[in-house]
């Protein structure tokens, strides 16, 4: 038989309820006010707590939260009652975790719902010899420690929150870590962004990075080729053989990310779970937030056309590379190419086919520059190259490689049958100190000598040629066919 606990402070709503549901065939036990319905739920072990919303004393909300916070009562279903249908009288008892929320006068409604509320409960904790937790702390302590672990929540909640001002998705990782190693201590923690060409973020010990780096492939699926970037330092603990922890990261419904914890090898508290969960229930606003941030980024510093880097990007990261080659006076060189005969192609193809052509060449520039290299899209038909740490014989060679692989390409264009074109490049190289004005100024007028001696060649000038002639040279050429 079920046995339902009544807590109300009315006597005569108690005899009316219990009443009804022991013609119902449910076994009743009663409590006077929210103290002593706190320690029968304990003692008598209820199927369902049926209590007032508002009694003198401990309310049913009090009431529903101590219960849901203990590990001996937690799995007990809590029905609120209320003479008032008030909206922010709900929401307390839905945060407070109540499994039903009903008026004093639809008692008819009360018996139907108990089968489903008995039949939906978990099954309880183990009790500690004779219900020994639940004395060992008064109730107003225990109201305390709600009191803490609602504000240790609201804290937390509110630093996941903050993180939304991280702006791209490896800061904000940064930030998650720094706040979850303060909280949890833990093997390994992964963040999967839903978007495939995010990376997957790690955090793990440094001796681990390898052997982890696989595993958090493994236990969240990653597509091979996805890039991975990890954390190593000594706030994860390693060793361990627990199982993940993964849960998804929403926002707006809509699944956003995934997190997964590896706890050490002394587990997970109950206390750590809802940490856990309270973060990934926080995480989907930051997490796209950064990824609004992250295309912001990335239109302003993106070509339209070609998804190249755009001039501006460019040269800023020009400026990040002089400033590290003055360091450590690395040697920079690069490469201003230009289509030859563009504006033959767009006048007799159309600038449809142009487009094309433009895209194709910066495919193929993706393609065989080397990783270290940036691509940029200077203007028109011009494309740019830094080559870091190279210099003028390494930028020859790549040069020529680049140039070999544009003229054997073909592309498809509207309307017609695939063009080829071919490019003249200029090539300028120099040692630390240098700027990125001078740099720009000699590969483009080694690019114009290129189209001088024939098109379709990669050229670099001595000192001795970068004069006036050179400079008129160039203005000849804009006049003319490129």
């Amino acid at each position: 038989m079920s046995r339902v606990l009544i807590v109300d402070d009315s006597p005569s709503v108690r005899s009316l309820l219990a009443a009804r549901l022991r013609a119902c065939g449910y076994e009743v036990d009663e409590a006077h006010d929210g103290e002593s319905g706190a320690e029968k739920a304990v003692s008598g072990a209820p199927d369902v707590v049926v209590t007032d919303l508002h009694m003198k004393g401990i309310s049913g909300v009090q009431l529903c939260r101590i219960l849901r916070n203990d590990a001996v009562t937690a799995h007990i279903p809590v029905m609120l009652l209320t003479a008032s249908g008030d909206k922010r009288s709900r929401f307390w008892a839905r945060t407070a975790g109540a499994a039903a929320y009903l008026s004093k006068d639809r008692l008819d409604d009360l018996v139907g719902l108990l089968p489903t509320l008995i039949a939906s409960a978990t099954e309880p904790a183990p009790r500690a010899g004779d219900h020994t937790h639940f004395r060992r702390r008064t109730l107003q302590e225990r109201m305390s420690a709600i009191l803490d672990s609602a504000l240790f929540e609201s804290v937390i909640a509110g630093e996941v929150r903050a993180l939304a001002s991280s702006g791209d998705p490896a800061r904000l990782f940064d930030g998650l870590v720094t706040l979850m190693a303060d909280v949890l201590t833990y093997r390994w923690m992964a963040v999967l962004p839903a978007r495939s060409y995010e990376p997957l973020f790690v955090h793990c010990h440094p001796v681990e990075r390898d052997g982890i780096e696989a595993v958090t492939i493994g236990v969240l699926g990653i597509p091979a080729g996805r890039s991975v970037q990890v954390v190593c330092d000594d706030r994860a603990v390693a060793g361990g053989t627990e199982p993940p922890v993964d849960m998804s990261i929403a926002f707006g419904g809509t699944q956003v990310g995934r997190i997964a914890i590896t706890p050490t090898a002394r587990g997970l508290s109950r206390d750590d779970q809802r940490t856990i969960a309270l973060v990934a229930s926080e995480l989907g606003g930051p997490l796209q937030m950064s990824a609004l941030y992250q295309d912001a980024q990335r239109l302003a510093t993106t070509d339209a056309l070609t998804n190249l880097l755009n001039r501006r990007a460019f040269l800023e990261i020009m400026e990040r590379e002089r400033a590290r080659a003055d360091r450590h006076a690395f040697t920079l060189s690069l490469l201003l190419l230009d289509i030859d005969h563009f504006k033959a192609v767009n006048d007799s193809r159309g600038h449809a086919a142009g487009d094309s052509v433009l895209k194709g060449v910066a495919n193929v520039l993706v393609k065989v520059a080397r990783r270290t290299d940036c691509v940029a899209r200077w203007g028109g038909e011009e494309f740019v190259v830094a080559l870091p740490q190279t210099g003028e014989a390494g930028a020859r060679i790549v040069a020529e490689r680049l140039r070999r692989a544009i003229a054997e390409s073909t592309h498809v264009v509207p309307q017609g049958p695939p063009m080829a074109v071919t490019a003249s490049i200029g090539i300028s190289s120099a040692e630390a100190p240098w700027k990125t004005e001078s740099l720009v100024a000699a590969a483009d007028a080694a690019m114009y000598a290129a189209k001088q001696r024939g098109r379709n060649r990669a050229e670099i000038l001595a000192a001795s040629e970068m004069s006036t002639d050179v400079r008129r040279m160039r203005a000849a050429s804009i006049t003319s066919s490129k």
